[in-house]
C-alpha cells in the first residue's frame, strides 16, 4: 500500500492540489443552507489556508501598488524641484530686468530734466578698483559715440566721475573715490567752497582746501561748483562726515561719503554738451595730485 502511495506520490499530489481548489469553489458556489456537511468541513480546513493566502495576495498587491507610487511620487517630486527651479531663474531674470528699467527709467528723467545738456549712456563692461592703482570702470560706449576725455560721468544720483581714456568703442571712466580724482565743490547749505579728493577707496572721499572759518557741520551735502572746468554745477556728490575744524591752521578737515556706490554702478550717463570750459580742464586736478 505505502509503496504504491510512494510511486503515485506526485500523482496524488497534483490531484490533491486540483480537487482541493475546486472543491472550495464549489462549497462556496452553493448558498449557505444549500451546502452538505462536506462542504462544511471542507470550508471549515481550509478557511485559514484562504486567510493566509489572502493576506499574502493582498499584502503583495499593496506592496506592489506602494512601489508604484513611490516611483510616481519620486518622479513627479523630481518634475517639481525642476519646475521651482525654473520659475525661481525666471523671477531672479524678472527682478533682474525690473531693476534695470528702474535704473534706466532714472537716467531718462535726470536727462530729460536738464535739456540744456546732451549725454551719451553706456553700459559698465569693465571694473577696476584695486587700491594700489586706478579706481577705473570701463563703459561701451567711445570715441566713435561722441565721449571724449575729461568729460564728466554720472547717474541719477550724483557724480560718478570723468572720463580718463577712450578708444573708438570704449572709454575708462576714473572714479571720484579714485586718488587722482579732485572735484571743485561748494557745500549746497552755505556755499562754501572746497575740493572733494578720492582717497583710494571705493566707500569715501576726503575734503581738501574747506577753510576753517566757513560754516560747515557734518551731514551738509556737496555738490559740484562748476568751477573746476569739467562738471558742471550742482551735480550731487556726498554728504561731509567726520569733519574736524582744529584752532590752528588755515583749512578744516572732513570726510565725504559719495552720493553714489561705486561699486554697485552698471549703467551711467557721460556729459558730452560743448559748454564744456575745456581751457580751464587742469583746474580739476587739486594741488599736488597725481596723474
Amino acid at each position: 500500500m505505502f509503496a504504491l502511495l510512494k510511486r503515485y506520490r506526485e500523482l496524488i499530489l497534483v490531484a490533491v492540489l486540483l480537487l482541493v481548489p475546486l472543491g472550495v469553489f464549489f462549497a462556496h458556489a452553493k448558498q449557505p443552507s444549500e451546502r452538505t456537511r462536506l462542504d462544511r468541513v471542507v470550508l471549515w480546513i481550509t478557511y485559514p489556508v484562504q486567510r493566509v493566502v489572502a493576506w499574502g495576495v493582498t499584502g503583495v498587491l499593496d506592496g506592489w501598488r506602494g512601489y508604484v507610487a513611490l516611483r510616481h511620487a519620486q518622479e513627479r517630486a523630481a518634475d517639481l524641484s525642476r519646475q521651482v527651479n525654473l520659475l525661481q531663474m525666471e523671477k531672479q531674470q524678472l527682478v533682474s530686468e525690473r531693476a534695470e528699467a528702474e535704473r534706466i527709467r532714472k537716467l531718462l528723467a535726470f536727462a530729460q530734466a536738464t535739456p540744456e545738456r546732451t549725454y551719451v549712456g553706456g553700459r559698465v563692461i569693465g571694473v577696476r578698483l584695486g587700491t594700489a592703482g586706478l579706481q577705473i570702470v570701463t563703459l561701451d560706449r567711445g570715441a566713435a559715440d561722441g565721449v571724449d576725455r575729461a568729460m564728466p560721468a554720472v547717474v541719477a544720483e550724483g557724480v560718478v566721475g570723468r572720463v580718463h581714456s577712450v578708444t573708438d568703442h570704449t572709454a575708462d571712466v576714473l572714479l571720484l573715490t579714485d586718488r587722482n580724482s579732485s572735484i571743485a565743490v561748494r557745500v549746497d547749505r552755505t556755499r562754501a567752497r572746497a575740493n572733494v579728493r578720492g582717497t583710494g577707496k571705493p566707500d569715501g572721499c576726503k575734503l581738501d582746501y574747506a577753510l576753517r572759518t566757513e560754516d560747515m557741520i557734518e551731514g551738509d551735502q556737496v555738490v559740484t561748483s562748476g568751477t573746476d572746468g569739467v562738471f558742471p554745477p550742482g551735480l550731487p556728490v556726498g554728504r561731509v562726515t567726520h569733519l574736524q575744524r582744529s584752532a590752528n591752521g588755515l583749512f578744516q578737515e572732513a570726510q565725504v561719503i559719495p552720493a553714489v556706490d561705486v561699486t554697485r554702478v552698471e549703467e551711467l550717463l557721460v556729459i558730452t554738451s560743448a559748454e564744456r570750459a575745456v581751457e580751464a580742464q587742469p583746474s580739476a586736478y587739486a594741488p599736488g595730485s597725481q596723474r
